[in-house]
């Protein structure tokens, strides 16, 4: 797991300005920073994709933040964007569970493309990585291997 901050100060502001005011112009910052991070460690991936989003809150927003900033990535990095995962289920928010019930809600929530090249997945933010694990797993039957960027990540 790749990430270029922790989830704190200005960095929280950014990922909750995108996620939960639905202001794209948080993107940009949170895109660089994790362009740099990726740069300054390298990664092996060939294609981007990222975590899809509850359909509730897409509608909501107007746009799927993930796709947002997995698209700046793919840009900066000049990788292609792919879309090789699906929302199987809406699960309810994780935000208010432990891990041990993160990772029972979102089991099954994905599907996955028969997309058959090194993944860099992103997401916003990694917090106990059930979401990213759960991904990364359905991602697995297809791709090689599979890694994760995100701008942030809770605690160590």
């Amino acid at each position: 797991m790749i990430a270029a901050w922790e989830y704190e100060g200005a960095a929280r502001c950014l990922v909750l300005d995108l996620k939960l005011r639905g202001l794209r112009g948080a993107a940009g910052p949170l895109v660089e920073a994790m362009a740099a991070r990726v740069r300054a460690v390298g990664i092996a991936g060939s294609v981007v994709a990222w975590v899809p989003g509850r359909t509730r809150d897409i509608r909501g927003r107007g746009f799927d933040h993930a796709a947002v900033l997995a698209s700046g990535l793919s840009r900066r990095l000049g990788l292609p964007l792919v879309a090789a995962l699906t929302r199987l289920a809406d699960p309810p928010d994780q935000a208010a569970l432990g891990a041990a019930a993160r990772s029972l809600n979102v089991a099954g929530a994905f599907g996955a493309s028969g997309c058959r090249e090194p993944v860099v997945l992103v997401d916003d933010l990694i917090t106990t990585g059930a979401t990213a694990t759960e991904c990364a797993e359905v991602l697995r039957e297809f791709a090689p291997s599979v890694e994760v960027v995100v701008p942030c990540r809770r605690g160590r």
